[in-house]
């Protein structure tokens, strides 16, 4: 959720976004993936839209704030570079 100017102008996007409470900032590249398998240890393994299958960490997991999550359902991935960096709500 970006702050929200009402005298018209155009946002800034030198502006960084504005971070929701409880929701990890969207930095990076993101893409849609489907849930493959849950580990124990609350990590995925996650499916790419391209068919590839990744691992992302529990700490990832976590940090999208899920309750549980279960094979088939649709996330959203956020990357820095090669490293999956949060498993968040599909946009």
């Amino acid at each position: 959720m970006r702050a929200v100017d009402r005298s018209g102008a155009p946002d800034d996007p030198a502006d960084p976004p504005v971070r929701e409470p409880g929701r990890p900032r969207r930095t990076g590249a993101a893409e849609q993936a489907t849930v493959h398998t849950m580990h124990a240890d609350g990590s995925v393994t996650l499916l790419s839209d391209g068919g590839v299958l990744f691992d992302a960490g529990a700490a990832a997991v976590a940090e999208g704030g899920w309750r549980a999550l279960r094979p088939g359902q649709r996330v959203t991935v956020l990357r820095r570079g090669r490293v999956v960096v949060a498993v968040v709500h599909p946009v």
